[in-house]
């Protein structure tokens, strides 16, 4: 792909390399864009047999677990859960992970493990005597995995792409736009979603995409988001409503959608809600609906279809309830092989391997005598406008009008072309006194632009 191998070309010509004594750790949905990933990192020294990965049920490829294992890499077979269980499911394959990852690194001289995290559940679960035994970074690619670290921080140093400008300003058009797409597709059997009333849990990155992407399509909408300063871009104001409750916002929509990346009806569920009400994840496994599905599975009449993985109950409270995709993330229904095309999506995978450079450039520091830590660190502002000026080209060159196609708002993609506004947008805010962080940063910098120039 044209984005992932720019990057991986500039980085092999500032003589950038993984090393053979370099494993990764991989949580990833195994799809056809992990492919890209893995060999665009094979290209500056990753070595697949040195790469662990671990897929995720509802979003698994056969065709590309085939392909990735050809590779030479190793992965780890997923479990199918009970319906409304898939954390402890999901923590059992990252045991088994880590378990494959110990017995292989003994055979090998390996040094040092990058985790490429998915949730935040395989950073915060490594064993104790592989942290002790090699020097760790990590990279952590969805909020669901931040909001974990609140409770649980990370054993090591995360290079946060979860946190990224692009990733929340850019990236969650991509898969909003995915998911109503196939919400139209394979559940409105090609219907338009319009003139229906749709909620929103959690205005976040995912949340504001779905928000303006259905306001478009002439629906009326309102959202529910427990933080109080939680902010309304200008393109929602006055577009769509704030509600003070979970309870509010289900009494009054026909559809809905979970984007919180938390578990937001934990401890409130029995509620009342519109009868019919058609629940949507566009979260992370299926805990945006976890508590409904396990209250719905102890009542009568809990129906799962073989074919669609849709739950239907006439048991709520009330009455009917309908649960997609048994509750996970709507944009991978039918585990196709694409949850976005992978030509447009590169700008994630890119990302993702921006922070794994960053990782191994950190780690190359903790050998060079630097204190580790276990901070969340930030992406690099000028590698990710490096990775958006040669993603916006490629499109340009593809001829896919990224504006009209994922609706982005005009004033946005303006603010792009200033060099401020990555680092405006993108979390942690500051690097300012953080030794490590400025020479993983300037590092960055002379990679990417010694023959570079941004077209900003």
């Amino acid at each position: 792909m044209e984005v992932t191998g720019a990057l991986s070309n500039c980085a092999g010509s500032a003589g950038f390399n993984f090393g053979a004594d370099t494993a990764l750790v991989a949580v990833q949905h195994l799809l056809s864009q992990t492919v890209d990933l893995f060999e665009a990192a094979g290209q500056i020294g990753l070595r697949p047999e040195n790469i662990f990965c671990l897929g995720k049920i509802y979003s698994n490829r056969a065709p590309v677990i085939g392909a990735i294992r050809n590779m030479g890499v190793t992965v780890v077979e997923s479990t199918f859960p009970t319906p409304g269980a898939f954390a402890e499911a999901f923590e059992r394959d990252i045991e088994q992970l880590w378990t494959v990852v110990g017995e292989k690194l003994t055979q090998g001289r390996i040094k040092r493990i990058i985790v490429l995290d998915d949730g935040g559940r395989c950073v915060i679960n490594i064993p104790p005597e592989l942290l002790s035994n090699y020097a760790v970074a990590g990279v952590e690619q969805t909020s669901m995995g931040m909001f974990l670290f609140e409770n649980h921080p990370p054993p090591f140093a995360v290079f946060s792409w979860a946190r990224s400008a692009v990733k929340l300003q850019i990236g969650g058009h991509l898969f909003s736009h995915r998911l109503i797409d196939r919400l139209q597709t394979e559940y409105l059997g090609g219907r338009a979603l319009n003139d229906a009333d749709v909620g929103i849990i959690g205005l976040g990155s995912i949340g504001r995409s779905l928000a303006d992407i259905a306001l478009q399509q002439g629906n009326r909408v309102m959202f529910y988001d427990p933080d109080p300063d939680v902010r309304v871009p200008h393109y929602l104001e006055r577009r769509i409503a704030r509600l003070d409750s979970l309870e509010e916002l289900m009494l009054g929509s026909e559809y809905v959608f979970g984007s919180s990346g938390r578990d937001p009806f934990k401890g409130q569920w029995p509620m009342a809600h519109r009868p019919e009400v058609k629940l949507f994840s566009a979260s992370s496994g299926d805990q945006e609906f976890g508590p409904i599905i396990r209250f719905l599975r102890q009542r009568p009449g809990f129906k799962v279809a073989c074919d669609t993985w849709d739950i239907t109950s006439e048991a709520g409270p009330s009455g009917a309830v309908r649960i997609a995709f048994l509750g996970f993330p709507y944009n991978f229904v039918g585990r196709a092989e694409m949850a976005v095309p992978t030509p447009i999506v590169q700008l994630e995978t890119a990302g993702l391997l921006t922070g794994l450079i960053e990782a191994r450039g950190y780690l190359q520091l903790i050998d060079d005598g630097y204190s580790p830590d276990t901070r969340i660190h930030r992406i690099s502002p000028d590698a990710q406008g490096f990775i958006y000026d040669v993603w916006c080209s490629a499109m340009k060159n593809r001829g896919i009008d990224i504006r009209s196609i994922y609706g982005y708002d005009a004033a946005l993609l303006a603010a792009t072309q200033r060099n401020e506004w990555f680092a405006e947008h993108t979390e942690p805010r500051s690097v300012t006194g953080r030794g490590s962080d400025d020479r993983v940063e300037e590092m960055m910098r002379s990679m990417l632009y010694a023959d570079y120039q941004p077209v900003r």
